[in-house]
C-alpha cells in the first residue's frame, strides 16, 4: 500500500470549514525531486552562464590588447622605416663627406678612407617582415632590428672615425702655410737670381714682399714660435714650426711681436715690415720649409693679397 498524506486547509473567516486534500507520497517525492532539479538546473545555468560572462569579458579584454598591440606594432614598423630612411639618408651624407675628405691638389685623385666588412639590407628586411603577419613575424621584427642597432653603431664608429680624419684634415689645414705673410709686392721670387751685393748668380731661398715700413707681418699658419731674434745677414727674423713638417721664416723685420715659445693662430701679428739685415729697402723676405728643405711659398698661397 502506497502511503497518503493528508493536507487540511482552514479558511480564516470560517473557522469551521475545513478542507481536506490527500497527497501521495509518489506526487510528493516527484515534486521534492523536480523542485532539485529545478533548483539544480538554475545552479548550473547560473554558473555557466557566469563563467560565460566572464570569458566574455576576458575576451574583450584581449580583443581590446590586441588592437593596441597591433597598432604598437604598426607604429614600430613605421619608426623602423623612419630610422631606415634615416640612415640612408646618413649614409647618403657620409659617403658625400668622404667624397670631400680629399688630400693632395685637385688632379691627383680622390683618397678613401678605408672601410670593408659586412653588409646588411635593412630596408629589404623591413619591407619583407611588413608583407608578412605568419608566426615568425616577431623573430624577424626582431632580426631586423637588430640588423638595424648593428647597422648604426657601424655608422657611429664610421662618422666616428671620419670626424677624427677631418679634424686631423683640419688642423693640417690650419697648419698649412696659405696666406700672404703682407700685403705688398713681389720684388724677388724664389729661385735663381743675381745678387744684388754680390753680382753673382745666387739661389734665392724665398719670396721677398716689398711694403712700407711697420706694416703688419702675419703668421701664414698656425704654430709655436721657436725663434724670434736677430740672426747673420737676416736682421730680425721670426721662425714658426707649424707641424707636419712646416716652418716658416720672416726676416728683415723692424720689430718682433712675439717671442719664442708662444702659439699663433693664422693670421695673427708677429712682427712688422722692415729693412734690418742685408737688405736694400723695406721688405719681408718669407721662406717656406717642408722637412728642413726650402720650397717655393708661392705652391701655398692660396688667398689673395
Amino acid at each position: 500500500m502506497k502511503k497518503k498524506f493528508t493536507v487540511m486547509i482552514f479558511d480564516e473567516s470560517r473557522l469551521g470549514d475545513v478542507k481536506t486534500r490527500k497527497i501521495s507520497s509518489t506526487f510528493i517525492v516527484v515534486f521534492l525531486a523536480a523542485v532539485f532539479l529545478y533548483v539544480a538546473a538554475s545552479s548550473a545555468g547560473f554558473y555557466y552562464l557566469s563563467n560565460l560572462y566572464k570569458e566574455k569579458q576576458v575576451l574583450i579584454t584581449y580583443k581590446t590588447e590586441n588592437i593596441k598591440l597591433k597598432k604598437q606594432i604598426n607604429g614600430y614598423e613605421n619608426q623602423l622605416v623612419v630610422i631606415n630612411d634615416k640612415l640612408a639618408s646618413v649614409s647618403e651624407l657620409e659617403n658625400k663627406v668622404r667624397s670631400l675628405a680629399v688630400y693632395g691638389k685637385a688632379g691627383n685623385g680622390k683618397k678613401q678612407l678605408a672601410i670593408g666588412g659586412k653588409e646588411v639590407d635593412v630596408t629589404q628586411d623591413i619591407s619583407s617582415i611588413s608583407a608578412r603577419k605568419d608566426k615568425d613575424y616577431f623573430k624577424d621584427l626582431s632580426s631586423a632590428l637588430t640588423n638595424l642597432g648593428t647597422e648604426l653603431e657601424k655608422k657611429a664608429l664610421s662618422l666616428s672615425e671620419l670626424a677624427d680624419y677631418l679634424e686631423e684634415q683640419k688642423l693640417l689645414l690650419s697648419s698649412t702655410p696659405s696666406i700672404w705673410p703682407t700685403n705688398g709686392w713681389i720684388s724677388s721670387h724664389f729661385g735663381y737670381r743675381i745678387s744684388p751685393f754680390t753680382g753673382r748668380r745666387v739661389f734665392h731661398e724665398g719670396l721677398d714682399v716689398a711694403s712700407k715700413i711697420g706694416a703688419p707681418i702675419r703668421a701664414t699658419a698656425a704654430g709655436t714660435v721657436v725663434f724670434s731674434g736677430r740672426k747673420n745677414g737676416y736682421g730680425r727674423v721670426v721662425i714658426i714650426d707649424h707641424g707636419f713638417g712646416y716652418m716658416t721664416k720672416y726676416a728683415h723685420n723692424s720689430a718682433n711681436l712675439v717671442n719664442a715659445g708662444e702659439k699663433v693662430k693664422k693670421g695673427d701679428r708677429i712682427a712688422q715690415v722692415g729693412n734690418s739685415g742685408r737688405s736694400t729697402g723695406p721688405h719681408v723676405h718669407y721662406e717656406v720649409l717642408v722637412n728642413g728643405v726650402p720650397v717655393n711659398p708661392m705652391k701655398f698661397i692660396v688667398s689673395s693679397k
